[in-house]
């Protein structure tokens, strides 16, 4: 079995689903959307699978060492496409009890408006044929569903009546640039409409189920397909560290401020960060949130400079990013902030989308010595940094891989480094206790992703919550969520929104942080004698990881210690 002709054969097959198209910058089938049927899904993981078959029979001997990687790539990206059909709720499909026909509508079409060079005319056309497809696709779709799960049914519907707001938008900007096909662009979104709101009362008719559970043996094969050689008991191990190091860390940090500001000795950590929160906000101007936009633009340019003049990490000029608030209908599953990448089969200029979730009860989490860090991690250079590069980087398995342990290994990592390169200035010991606080979450999130796949509450009991006595798993999360963090309510109940529906990612924060860590201290100690100085080490070791593409950490090891 020839391996490049299987992977082109791959890349043409992902091609005719429109929604990866559109999503993956590829300009083909952009006005269609997936067909997604009881007969098609059965149908689909039957590809799937026939390919994993035919990666077997590919000669292993006969590749390269990058070819070797990609093909590790392509089985487990084949694998996590296969569980996206295979994993099971009490018997039940998880696709099946877990209503996403909105999501398959709005994304593309959001993309289609916000981040597509292509002229207005074309992209409307693409818009208007998917509006148009919208009732016979939710009529197939929602045939799918069974019994979903009550929580994640709520979030549906909280997201459908939310897109009158990205329609009313697309109309806006088809009347300014007087599109003469406005009338039909009209009726395809009152049609669409209709069939949403038919779509939701389906789904408020439904029985539904308040369980989330995978159970262990489910468990343990999300965790393997994301490339992750830890047992989840070694994760749990790793979490329970980190945090009560972080902890420590944070209360050696507030006596630091309490001296610093002359603060009352008895002050808790949540009181110190409450003063900052206060001392260093955001000046308000003008209506609406475009001032704290406007804060995060200025941040943007000044991390840029000083990663430039310092020299430490290599920006290509092919890149930008948008800025943008998080649009109402994605409110649900982003709680603060995130960051689209860029789609990577697209010519010219490697743009992502930076999306930040404001409101008044939020803004404490937008201030001066906050922005920065979420800048740093978000764009550059974070995830935008990473994306833009693994773009351009030739292997298209490498392209579209969802990394997660890489990438937000890569970010967490970052916002230690970029304090300890000076960046803060002044303001270090400010904002280095205000991110050992927010990066709490990330060994939160670990036990809470074993606790939601596996359905044992033992994960959770750290010792930091006293009893986890409830039947509904999102208070037992929402209680140590709480605890480790202090997030204000509304934050919490988005993150576990999330973390529910995104089996095997939000472990991936910390047990990434920690791989990459590990992997740099191993990298300097194995050839820190090549190098004049350390940032020129520093240097080339963050060019070789961007460069490597998305993959597991665990492969990009072996990509810089063996190639």
């Amino acid at each position: 079995m020839n391996f490049q002709t299987l992977t082109q054969r791959f890349t043409d097959f992902k091609s005719l689903d429109p929604n990866f198209c559109v999503y993956k910058g590829i300009e083909k089938n952009l006005g269609g959307l997936p067909e997604l049927s009881v007969n098609k899904n059965m149908a689909q993981l039957g590809k799937y699978k026939m390919f994993l078959k035919d990666l077997k029979r590919v000669n292993r001997e006969e590749l390269n060492l990058s070819e070797k990687i990609d093909l590790q790539l392509y089985e487990l990206y084949l694998e996590q496409s296969c569980l996206e059909f295979e994993l099971e709720i009490d018997g039940a499909a998880q696709m099946a009890r877990m209503p996403m026909g909105s999501s398959h509508i709005s994304g593309p079409i959001f993309m289609l408006f916000i981040n597509d060079k292509r002229e207005d005319r074309f992209r409307l056309a693409n818009i208007i044929s998917r509006l148009e497809k919208t009732p016979s696709f939710l009529n197939s779709y929602q045939k799918t569903l069974y019994q979903p799960v009550e929580r994640w049914t709520d979030m549906e519907i909280a997201k459908i009546e939310s897109l009158p707001s990205l329609f009313d938008s697309i109309i806006t900007w088809a009347q300014k640039i007087e599109f003469k096909q406005i009338d039909r662009l009209k009726k395809s979104i009152e049609t669409a409409q209709m069939a949403l709101s038919q779509y939701k009362e389906h789904l408020k008719r439904q029985v539904k189920t308040k369980n989330i559970f995978l159970g262990p043996e489910q468990m343990n094969r999300v965790i393997k397909s994301k490339g992750i050689e830890l047992s989840a008991f070694e994760l749990k191990k790793i979490a329970e560290n980190f945090l009560f190091e972080n902890q420590k860390q944070v209360e050696e940090l507030k006596e630091k401020l309490i001296l610093k500001y002359n603060l009352d000795p008895n002050l808790s950590s949540y009181g110190v960060q409450t003063f900052l929160n206060q001392k260093y906000s955001v000046k308000k101007s003008g209506e609406g949130f475009g001032f704290v936009l406007e804060r995060y633009q200025q941040e943007r340019e000044k991390v840029l400079s000083y990663i430039k003049e310092k020299n430490l990490f290599p920006v290509m000029d092919d890149q930008d990013m948008n800025i943008m608030q998080t649009p109402s209908f994605m409110k649900p599953t982003i709680p603060a902030g995130a960051m689209m990448e860029p789609p990577p089969f697209r010519e010219g200029i490697k743009t992502s989308l930076v999306y930040l979730t404001l409101s008044e009860e939020l803004l404490d989490e937008h201030t001066e010595i906050s922005i920065p860090c979420m800048m740093i991690h978000e764009g550059i250079p974070g995830h935008h940094l990473q994306f833009a590069h693994a773009a351009n980087n030739p292997s298209h398995i490498r392209k579209i891989f969802s990394a997660m342990d890489l990438s937000e290994g890569w970010t967490t990592m970052l916002e230690d480094y970029m304090l300890d390169q000076g960046y803060a200035g002044e303001l270090e010991l400010e904002m280095r206790f205000s991110g050992k606080r927010d990066i709490a979450r990330i060994g939160a999130r670990v036990l809470i992703d074993l606790y939601f796949m596996s359905g044992d509450i033992s994960y959770l009991d750290i010792g930091l919550v006293k009893n986890f006595e409830s039947d509904d798993p999102f208070v037992n999360a929402g209680q140590l969520l709480k605890e480790v963090t202090g997030f204000t309510d509304d934050r919490v109940q988005g993150e576990l929104n999330w973390y529910s529906q995104e089996r095997g990612y939000p472990l991936c924060y910390l047990t990434g942080n920690h791989l990459v860590w590990k992997l740099k201290e191993d990298f300097k100690n194995k050839f820190s004698d090549q190098y004049k100085t350390e940032q020129e080490l520093d240097l080339d070791f963050h060019t070789k990881f961007l460069s490597a593409g998305n993959m597991p950490v665990s492969l990009l090891r072996d990509f810089l210690f063996n190639s």
